[in-house]
């Protein structure tokens, strides 16, 4: 996964940053009821294929799960490339 944060706010510190990539990383790559104590997190459903319809079912499952375990950030948009690799772009919410 890669993470284009360049509109993020660059009073923000490296540490902080850091911590949001792997709070995301996490979210996107967690398979949904997984973790103890927090059985609402995660992805429900993960492309099997390279399908339009299958990429779009898992931004959208990601882009909300994000809303709900990172409010630091926000996604604007998630992509994939040739190979299905997924690109992430989040930016600050301007605090």
């Amino acid at each position: 996964m890669r993470i284009d944060d360049s509109n993020i706010s660059t009073e923000m510190s490296e540490t902080e940053r850091r911590s949001i990539f792997s709070s995301l990383s996490i979210i996107a790559a967690t398979p949904y009821a997984t973790v103890p104590y927090i059985r609402n997190l995660g992805i429900e459903e993960f492309p099997e294929d390279n399908s339009e319809f299958a990429q779009n079912e898992y931004a959208t499952e990601v882009m909300d799960q994000a809303e709900i375990w990172e409010d630091r950030v926000t996604i604007s948009e998630i992509s994939f490339d040739n190979d299905n690799e997924v690109r992430m772009v989040i930016s600050d919410d301007g605090d």
